[in-house]
């Protein structure tokens, strides 16, 4: 027997207007859309830093990690929320979509914790390699195996709802699914759900927060010139973490509402699974960040040359002029 919430809404098709079903689609356009950037773009960023072996600098290291995140936001999770959307729904597609989605939501938040926290360090101990290209390796590693153990609830708590099948085949209703809590383990939701919000939400906003507010009041101190030599790598970290916070915290919020034990509504679902969509285009505003700070990101330029967000000239090269080499003095002394 099945112990899960019926979260279908069974909607006579005259009642559906033609907003909804217009809303409906485009937010599958979007899904497809973001797939194609997010599959892409990040394979393009992957490529590069593999072609021209960026991993020697940590920066490159924690851009690698996001845009495996993003990849595999565009690989996997999408395409398994488009065809659950579309009733090609089993519990492994609603297992693995959750699994891959909270776990991109855990590595990219922590990467940029890490990458934020190495910037720091930099800026405040100038004479002293604390944080080395190894030990951002190892960081990154630790990280992605401590994102997949702590999200392997989402394999066990969330359940794919089955599909009420019409009563006859001329009926004309239309079927909405949901991928939520199995009610088996109804006396756990509250406590993941808060651990969700605490530890993937809260805590990396919090530490990123806390950081910027050290560089800030650093600035006013003796080590005013080294911060404007590291403006430019601020302003990337700034921008990527004002994308986390816009495209993680409504869908945070939506996911205390569709799971709360309420009566759902057609026009819940709808935004829930919208703002499901805009977290999703966190991968392509990522691709947008890069490219705005090309100059920086999947470079080996040295970053002493980077100074109050001027970008740095561009190298050129010079051919050097062939000079004969002179005659030996036994070549001489023959003549």
């Amino acid at each position: 027997m099945n112990t899960s919430v019926n979260w279908s809404f069974m909607l006579n098709k005259s009642a559906v207007s033609t907003s909804e079903n217009n809303f409906f689609n485009a937010i599958v356009f979007l899904d497809a859309m973001s797939c194609v950037f997010l599959v892409f773009g990040n394979f393009f960023i992957l490529s590069l830093i593999r072609k021209k072996r960026l991993l020697g600098r940590s920066t490159n290291v924690f851009i690698f990690s996001i845009a495996v995140a993003d990849f595999l936001n565009g690989l996997i999770a999408i395409p398994t929320h488009i065809m659950f959307l579309y009733h090609r729904e089993t519990i492994y597609l609603c297992k693995c979509f959750r699994f891959v989605s909270y776990l991109t939501k855990t590595v990219v938040p922590y990467t940029i914790v890490f990458m934020t926290a190495e910037k720091t360090m930099r800026i405040l101990c100038p004479t002293r390699e604390i944080v080395t290209v190894a030990r951002c390796m190892f960081c990154t590693s630790l990280l992605w195996f401590f994102s997949s153990s702590f999200n392997i609830w989402s394999v066990v708590l969330f359940t794919a709802v089955p599909i009420i099948s019409p009563q006859n085949e001329s009926s004309t209703e239309r079927t909405y699914k949901r991928c939520v809590f199995n009610q088996r383990f109804l006396s756990l939701h509250s406590f993941f759900l808060l651990m969700d919000l605490f530890i993937l939400f809260l805590v990396p906003c919090t530490v990123v927060l806390v950081l910027f507010l050290v560089l800030v009041f650093k600035y006013f101190t003796i080590l005013r010139e080294r911060i404007l030599t590291y403006f430019f790598v601020v302003k990337l970290l700034l921008a990527l973490s004002i994308n986390v916070l816009i495209t993680h915290a409504p869908y945070q919020v939506m996911t205390f509402l569709e799971n709360s034990p309420h009566v759902q509504s057609t026009e819940r679902f709808l935004l829930s699974n919208l703002l499901t969509s805009v977290f999703f285009t966190r991968g392509i505003w990522n691709l947008v960040i890069y490219g705005y700070f090309k100059h920086y990101v999947c470079q080996k330029q040295n970053l002493a040359s980077i100074r109050a967000g001027n970008c740095p000239p561009k190298t050129e090269s010079f051919r050097l002029p062939l000079h004969r080499s002179r005659p030996s003095n036994a070549r001489q002394n023959m003549m």
